[in-house]
């Protein structure tokens, strides 16, 4: 069947759909939030250009206002509903110095098409789309319905799913094409610690800001500190071979400090610019806050907080502290992002974190267990027996994923692709990029998927 395809015509236009949804700068902006656009007015354009999409190919089009857009094609049968959920909604750009592209460009150089979004996930969104318009352009033949669904808050709080579900009900068994080949068939446990209050320490550091996430490795922060500028600082960065900005004002020292960002599940793959900062100013002062920090959160593993672990299945925990705005008066906020195995508990990790800031109230902004689904069921098998026919030369091997998916939401859903074990981690950093010489033969895994999927008596 896939052979009377012709995969070629389509990666034009696919390409110029993905530029197109890769130029909104789709980033939660809960100031300019309305009842029509809850996560802000771009992340709501972006949305639309889905829907749009659907509309311009002739597909069937719904939607879960203001949350979700679905599509399905003309063709789709009726016994088993397979939801193959995505995200158009972006993090935060980071450090502009970092990038050496323009963010919302999408513009293709040397085989790449660079972007924010565009391995996280727009072409995916993009290509998984195409995959059910050719099923429908070709008129081949679905017993179950293949349903692209579009979420819109999948990098914040997850919040948009959960309308799909409760007014959709769940699907049969759902796919997001948002992790690595060759199937992510369980998630770590993910949680996020908001701590907000009135610091007690002694500290010649007057304010901190940095970070763009909580599930991001931050890649600025900006240190004031009480004191006129000490060259030790500078000495210091410089040994470290880390990028730093300084300078004195009116009796004071700002101190900008360069990191390189990553996405939380992978803190390896990044370094933190806050945790550099502190540790630039441990070692030039005898300052409480600042080895505080250090010592607790320079360490990715959480072996800081006497909490690191690992699994042999599911690997070892990883801990990243995203966020951070300290002012002048005392006040503090931070966040702490964990991934987690299960030989840890979420209520562990709490008891380690408030014994070591007591008298600073928190609210877990995100929480889910980890996950963990059955490699048997006969729709997993179909996946992975589907993804080695296409790529007989990469591992077959089901794995176990640190992000955060629409697979802790969706009911029924395991993560297949877009992303190969081998390939440069880009998600969340600057220069994000995908590589445009694999779109035609993703395209054709993910329509043959979709394809057997279609046809599956039994799925689970």
């Amino acid at each position: 069947m896939l052979d009377k395809i012709d995969f070629a015509q389509y990666i034009p236009q696919m390409i110029e759909d993905i530029q197109g949804l890769v130029r909104i700068p789709s980033i939660r902006d809960d100031e300019a939030a309305t009842a029509d656009a809850p996560y802000g007015p771009e992340v709501r354009k972006a949305l639309d250009f889905m829907r749009d999409l659907a509309v311009r190919d002739d597909m069937k089009v719904g939607d879960v206002y203001p949350y979700t857009v679905h599509m399905e094609s003309q063709n789709a049968g009726t016994n088993h509903r397979v939801d193959v959920a995505s995200h158009i909604d972006v993090v935060p750009v980071g450090a502009l110095s970092n990038w050496t592209k323009e963010p919302f460009g999408a513009e293709i150089i040397d085989g790449r098409m660079y972007g924010r979004g565009t391995s996280d996930m727009k072409r995916n969104a993009v290509l998984s789309y195409y995959a059910v318009k050719i099923l429908q352009d070709y008129q081949i033949p679905l017993k179950n319905t293949i349903r692209i669904v579009i979420g819109s808050d999948e990098e914040s709080d997850m919040t948009d799913i959960p309308q799909y579900v409760i007014k959709e009900g769940a699907p049969d068994f759902a796919i997001t094409p948002d992790g690595q080949f060759p199937l992510q068939i369980g998630e770590k446990g993910a949680t996020t610690w908001n701590f907000k209050g009135d610091l007690k320490s002694d500290t010649i550091i007057k304010s901190v800001v940095g970070g763009a996430g909580s599930n991001v490795v931050p890649s600025e922060a900006t240190f004031v500190i009480a004191d006129t500028l000490n060259p030790g600082l500078e000495a210091y960065a410089n040994n470290k071979q880390w990028p730093i900005t300084i300078k004195e004002e009116n009796g004071e020292t700002i101190l900008t400090v360069y990191g390189i960002s990553a996405h939380a599940s992978t803190p390896e793959a990044g370094d933190s610019a806050i945790t550099r900062g502190f540790e630039i100013i441990a070692n030039t002062y005898s300052d409480d806050l600042a080895n505080k920090w250090t010592r607790l959160f320079r360490p990715y593993d959480g072996s800081g907080f006497d909490v690191a672990r690992n699994h042999d299945i599911m690997g070892p925990l990883t801990l990243n502290q995203g966020v951070i705005e300290k002012t002048a008066d005392g006040q503090i906020a931070f966040t702490i992002d964990v991934r987690y195995p299960t030989n840890i508990t979420e209520l562990e990790l709490t008891a380690a974190f408030t014994k070591e800031f007591v008298d600073i109230p928190f609210v877990k902004s995100f929480d889910t267990a980890p996950i963990l689904s059955d490699v048997n069921l006969p729709a997993n098998q179909l996946l992975l027996n589907t993804f080695h026919k296409h790529f007989p030369d990469h591992a077959i091997e089901p794995i176990i994923s640190g992000g955060v998916s629409y697979s802790k939401v969706m009911p029924n859903c395991v993560s297949f692709g877009m992303s190969f074990q081998h390939d440069a981690h880009v998600a969340h950093q600057a220069d994000e990029y995908i590589e445009m010489g694999t779109l035609e033969k993703l395209l054709k895994l993910y329509t043959d998927a979709f394809i057997q999927l279609g046809q599956a008596d039994q799925l689970g």
